[in-house]
This record gives C-alpha cells, structure tokens and sequence, in this order.
C-alpha cells in the first residue's frame, strides 16, 4: 500500500473513531484491573496481620498464664493437622536473644538467624524478613511481655503472592479476547453512528449527476444526525421547488417571445 492510501485510511473517521473507542476500552480495562488488583492484595495483607495478631494475643496470654512451659506445649499443638496455618513463633530476651523458637517443618529452608539481626519493631509496626531466594518475605509482628521479653509471631507472604500471581493469570488469559471484543464493538459502533453520513454522501452524489429528486432515507434515531437529515431533505425540497418555479418562468418567458415572433 502506497504512503498517500495509508494517509488517507489514517484520515477515516471511522477509523479514527474504532480506534478512540478501543483506546478508551483498554485504558478501562488496565485501570480496573489494576484498582481490582490493589484492593485484593491489600485485602490478603490485611488478612494475615489479622492472623497474626489474633496469634499474637492468644500466645500472650497463654505465656503469661503457664510460662514458657505452656508456649513450647502450644508450639507442638501447630505441627498438627488441626494447626491453624504455618506460624514462626519466637520468645525474644532484651537483647533480642531468642530464648524460645519454633518454625513451622515445612520452612525448612528459613535461616532463623535472620530474627536475631532484624530489629524488634512494637507499637504496630510490622516486621518484614526475607524469607526464601524466591524473593518472599516474612511479615513479623511483635509485642511486649513482661521483663522486657518480647514475643513475636509471623507469616510468610508465600500464599499471598500465589493467589496474586493466578490473579494475574486469569487477567492474562482474558484480557485478549475482552481486546478483541472491544475493537469489532468499536468498529461495528463506528460503522453504525456513520451510516447516516454515508447515506448523506451518497445522495449528495447523486445530485451532483443530476437527480435532484433524490432525498436522504430517515434514520428515525432522533439524534444530531436525524435532525440535519432532516434539514438537508427540506433544503433539497425548497431548492427543487425554486428550479421547477424559474423552469416555469423561463417556459412562460419562451412562450411570451415566440407568440409576437410567429
């Protein structure tokens, strides 16, 4: 295709008008799943910290109730089928010495040494150890026992970020057909809106080859368009009957002349 007909497809306003629409459809689209997928994954950190404080609070209490003896029972109770999700639990002196540890069988792979070099954080904040070379984090939270001891509870983001990476997927795999989707919609809406200019075009050209009878058909929309269809057939009226009027005048002129000449 030659660079003027490439110039002159750029210059449709159908085209034009698809590609506005499926613009317009795709930055919708990227903006919601990005407002979908902020909210789902501040929604999964809030469920954990909840879980951790919920956990944190129950360890307390059973520390201060039985000692230390009651936290290394409780320890045993999580590697049960009944646990209530994989927890790190950690009895830490005032010099952040551990005096208790537990992580969960199946965190093998956690160097416990990282919670000794991290400082304890209180007050609400949380806590956050790299956890494995995969580049997932364990979230800590902490609170104040008696004697300056400190008890922290925590869990990995491992769970959070494989809901997030199906989310993603799923996203991946509908994204092209809801593309897909958008530009026929743009192009059967663009096509649909300008029929009435085609129409109008087409009988602007066969007035221009010498029917003036002919008339643009009535979308009845009730639009914009209708309402300047319906002008332009009015226009074409008056002009028609203005011709047949000076056609009567110059047969009636002819006439007159060609009485007195014969």
């Amino acid at each position: 295709m030659s660079l003027g007909g490439w110039k002159r497809i750029r210059q449709r306003l159908g085209l034009r008008l698809t590609l506005w629409y499926s613009g317009i459809f795709i930055v919708s689209t990227l903006l919601l799943f990005g407002v979908a997928y902020f909210m789902l994954s501040a929604s999964l950190e809030r469920r954990d910290q909840r879980a951790i404080q919920v956990r944190l609070k129950e360890l307390s209490v059973l520390y201060r109730a039985g000692g230390l003896e009651v936290l290394e029972r409780e320890s045993h109770l999580l590697r049960g089928p009944s646990s209530p999700g994989p927890f790190v639990i950690r009895l830490a002196d005032p010099y952040n010495r551990t005096v208790f540890l537990f992580v969960p069988p199946q965190w093998g792979q956690f160097d416990p040494g990282r919670l000794e070099r991290a400082p304890i954080e209180t007050n609400g904040v949380w806590l956050r150890v790299p956890f494995d070379a995969e580049g997932h984090f364990l979230e800590v939270g902490s609170v104040h026992l008696s004697r300056d001891y400190v008890l922290q509870a925590g869990r990995s983001n491992a769970e959070r970020d494989e809901i997030l990476r199906h989310f993603r997927q799923v996203f991946t795999l509908t994204v092209i057909p809801l593309l897909l989707l958008g530009f026929i919609g743009g192009i059967f809406l663009a096509f649909r809106a300008l029929n009435p200019v085609r129409s109008l075009i087409g009988t602007i050209r066969s007035i221009e080859s010498g029917n003036m009878r002919a008339r643009v058909p009535d979308p009845g929309t009730g639009n914009e368009l209708d309402e300047l269809i319906t002008l332009f057939n009015a226009m074409m009226a008056r002009i028609e009957t203005l011709m047949q009027a000076l056609r009567d005048a110059l047969d009636n002129v002819a006439h007159d002349l060609r009485t007195p000449m014969t």
